[in-house]
């Protein structure tokens, strides 16, 4: 073997290397972001709220098993009571079948005590259907059944906490690229009771990411929570009076992504 033939073989190699190398850039299985804000004022009001929460995905090289965790917190105190507390954690599975639609089942958790909802645990399945999937743009449309095991914080004279009831699930989800790292995320959710018809859900969570540098970026969020029929206020409640439908919150932090 030549000198010539061992340069042109090592050659052939680091090239084929980094060929290797761009492929599996390309083909990115996980991800996970992170984002929390927090905000302290003292003096004449005494306020600390904090917010934080996570995403992590994992997939296979052609996308077509995707799992995905998510878990959110806001807490807000004024002059030490408590006047917002949401939790919410939620773990899901999507199965491609065909190019655009997707098998999916999660399940789910929430807590918003200061809404009188003690806790709230969800199972859903359904179908998704990517109807826009472009290089900035991409919108899903989501259709499913749900099974819910919710405890109240209050109830009525002989009635019991627990409510569990079978629902539906309309949602839809929007992300625009900007840039390659500004991003805008809008997702509207209907969860309509099938046990009760004067009982539904409307959820909407829009957010705008900016970058700073490579992983860390500025994200704004704003978050609507409605319930049309929420539960009742504490005793006593002569008047059978309901806490209020809808819960706003509004957040601002850092977000940090690998």
């Amino acid at each position: 073997m030549t000198p010539r033939s061992i340069a042109l073989g090592l050659v052939g190699l680091f090239v084929g290397a980094g060929s290797l190398a761009g492929q599996d850039k390309k083909e990115k299985t996980s991800s996970f972001t992170a984002d929390f804000g927090f905000v302290s004022a003292a003096g004449n009001t005494s306020v600390t709220t904090f917010n934080l929460g996570d995403k992590f995905v994992v997939n296979t090289a052609d996308k077509k098993v995707v799992f995905t965790q998510l878990f959110s917190a806001v807490r807000s105190e004024a002059d030490g009571v408590k006047n917002a507390e949401n939790f919410r954690g939620q773990v899901r599975l999507d199965y491609g079948v065909g190019k655009r639609f997707y098998l999916f089942g999660l399940t789910g958790w929430e807590r918003n005590k200061p809404a009188g909802v003690a806790r709230r645990f969800e199972e859903t399945i359904g179908l998704a259907f990517k109807a826009v999937s472009e290089p900035q743009d991409e919108l899903n449309f989501e259709f499913g059944l749900s099974m819910f095991q919710q405890r109240n914080t209050e109830a009525l004279n002989g009635q019991p906490l627990d409510d569990n009831f079978k629902a539906g699930r309309l949602a839809a989800a929007y992300k625009h690229l900007f840039s390659a790292s500004t991003i805008l995320t809008q997702q509207l959710e209907l969860i309509p009771n099938f046990d009760d018809q004067d009982d539904f859900r409307l959820n909407s969570e829009s957010a705008l990411v900016a970058p700073i540098s490579t992983h860390v970026a500025v994200k704004l969020g704003y978050v609507i929570r409605f319930d049309n029929l929420p539960g009742f206020l504490p005793a006593p409640n002569p008047a059978l009076t309901r806490f209020k439908k809808t819960d706003r919150f509004l957040t601002a932090g850092l977000t940090i992504s690998y």
